[in-house]
């Protein structure tokens, strides 16, 4: 007799939540350290999916570029980033708040001439100057923000798709919609009106906050809404910044909820089909100083990947190999890294805190709760590599820097 998700002790929980984790990542410090945060998301999502009547099987499916949320709530609540997260056949109605979509994103637009540092600088002093409402929403500009930026690069050619001799990107997401000020905010920890509808469940892990029912349904349309305003948001910015002088390449999605049950955090979804996905180009940015690329994306995982990753057995025991058939994921960065970290030795639990005990380069150990102190630079061309590797996308055209923007 199989034993209940319920009755499992703590131990046996996160072994069995290791299980529902299928790594595309490098291996390296920062994607180990992911991985152990990671089954205890996983490890609260099979407890409550079970109490509430749903297959406890929330899988985790990484992207190349798999590693830590600088999200403070995310991060504490069991989540990782760079991936996506499956618990239920899009129908389910259950929502879990604490991965916090955001319908972050990236513009990829085209000109004809370049265009140089003082002038964007220059029109974004001039748009500060006035107020740009879109549906009665005032626009916040988020490009000083994390990793938001406004960058500008060079065309190379590597396919037989014409593109125009000079790219921008525009990265960014919604802030504007997360909190109250409008309605229904779209952050659990900045929306009282949000923390009202929703269920506040505790587990031996931690706290997560849910939707179920009716309420999830208003939570998956509003996702949606906060979709579109994100995506015509960086539209509006680069109409202000370019005017009528730029063809939009694609304004792609890579944080946000695809349905009831997926969620893509940090990867952009290949599943043309879905109503995030415009086209099937998808930008894949690695830092400042490395070239970007366009990508056309792939129906993934194939058979021979999953076979490669040796998925297959596990994926089979536990009833998910459709899940990594359609994964559907694509790197959108290179990831954050911590560069001195080698390996996860330990985590220590203490009153529902976990503390990471983290062996470094030079033998000494760091232990850590919140990522999000920590220094961290970006990964580089072997994203690329391993997305190619997997056969995730095919590149389309490489993009070299010529300068990158934060307000």
């Amino acid at each position: 007799m199989v034993k209940r998700v319920l009755d499992l002790s703590k131990l046996d929980l996160l072994e069995r939540a290791s299980q529902f984790i299928y790594s595309t990542g490098l291996n390296d410090g920062t994607s180990e350290l992911c991985r152990n945060n990671m089954k205890y998301g996983l490890a609260q999502m099979h407890l409550i999916q079970e109490k509430y009547g749903f297959d406890p099987t929330a899988t985790f499916i990484s992207s190349p570029d798999e590693t830590i949320s600088r999200n403070k709530l995310r991060w504490d609540s069991g989540y990782g980033y760079g991936g996506k997260i499956v618990w239920g056949s899009g129908k389910d109605k259950i929502v879990f708040l604490n991965t916090k979509p955001n319908q972050c994103g990236i513009l990829v637009g085209g000109i004809n001439e370049i265009i140089d540092p003082y002038t964007i600088i220059k029109k974004i002093n001039e748009i500060n100057q006035k107020k740009i409402y879109h549906n009665d929403i005032l626009l916040d500009w988020d490009y000083g923000i994390s990793n938001h930026f406004i960058s500008l690069f060079e065309t190379k050619y590597l396919s037989d798709i014409e593109f125009p001799p000079y790219i921008f990107l525009i990265h960014g997401s919604a802030p504007e919609i997360r909190g109250d000020k409008y309605g229904i905010g779209i952050y659990i920890d900045k929306s009282k009106n949000l923390k009202n509808m929703a269920i506040k469940e505790s587990t031996v892990f931690g706290d997560q906050y849910i939707l179920v029912d009716s309420n999830a349904d208003k939570y998956l349309e509003l996702n949606n809404k906060a979709l579109d305003f994100s995506k015509d948001k960086r539209e509006i910015i680069a109409k202000e910044l370019f005017e009528n002088d730029f063809k939009i390449i694609c304004n792609q999605h890579h944080q946000f909820l695809e349905n009831l049950n997926t969620i893509y955090l940090g990867s952009s979804c290949t599943n043309i089909d879905s109503r995030a996905v415009e086209s099937n180009i998808f930008p894949i940015v690695l830092r400042a100083d490395l070239p970007a690329y366009l990508f056309e994306g792939k129906k993934n995982f194939s058979i021979t990947t999953i076979k490669n990753q040796d998925f297959v057995d596990r994926a089979e025991k536990y009833n998910v190999l459709d899940r990594l058939q359609n994964a559907n994921i694509l790197p959108h960065g290179a990831g954050y890294a911590f560069p001195d970290i080698k390996h996860v030795t330990e985590v220590i639990e203490y009153k529902e805190q976990r503390y990471f005990v983290l062996s470094c380069n030079n033998k000494a150990k760091k232990i850590i709760r919140d990522p999000n102190n920590v220094q961290f630079e970006y990964r580089g061309r072997v994203i690329i590599l391993k997305t190619l590797q997997l056969d995730l996308g095919g590149i389309i055209a490489k993009l070299n820097p010529i300068f990158s923007l934060k307000l």
